[in-house]
């Protein structure tokens, strides 16, 4: 895709099927037994969904309380520029996913795992040079940045 249409795409992830075979298995399984409309499977999941739609609503409200320190401020529009990304959806897409990350987690400001996620999210897409680029590429040039600037991958 040319990298004006891929600018306009706030956040992105990369899929990939499974190849665990245990994960493989469980997803058969889960598939199977939504298609055969089974009750307990459902109930199972419309908890699970409820209690992440209650998450997100929550986060929503708490959203505008949510602080961005200038020296985050900073930093986002550091590594950014760093990177060459062309434009500043790069820098307000980060910046407002960070935030957003914070408020699910209830916190008041964003941490390094918001940021680390945030860049994550909103920049390998826009730092392919070559329409051919791999993916991997651009994703390991963001993290040889990152680490620059002291912000590590989550978990």
């Amino acid at each position: 895709m040319r990298p004006q249409l891929l600018d306009r795409f706030g956040l992105c992830v990369e899929i990939s099927g499974e190849r665990d075979v245990g994960f493989r298995k469980a997803i058969v399984e889960r598939v199977l037994l939504f298609e055969g409309e089974d009750a307990g499977f459902r109930e199972k999941w419309d908890r699970k969904d409820e209690e992440l739609r209650a998450r997100l609503v929550a986060a929503r409200a708490a959203l505008p309380g949510v602080e961005l320190p200038g020296e985050i401020l900073e930093s986002i529009v550091a590594v950014v520029a760093e990177l060459g990304v062309a434009g500043h959806r790069g820098d307000i897409t980060v910046l407002k996913t960070a935030k957003a990350l914070a408020a699910i987690k209830g916190i008041p400001s964003p941490d390094e795992e918001c940021l680390s996620d945030a860049f994550r999210l909103a920049l390998p897409h826009r730092l392919k040079e070559d329409p051919f680029e791999e993916t991997a590429s651009g994703r390991k040039r963001l993290d040889g940045v990152l680490a620059r600037f002291g912000v590590h991958p989550a978990g």
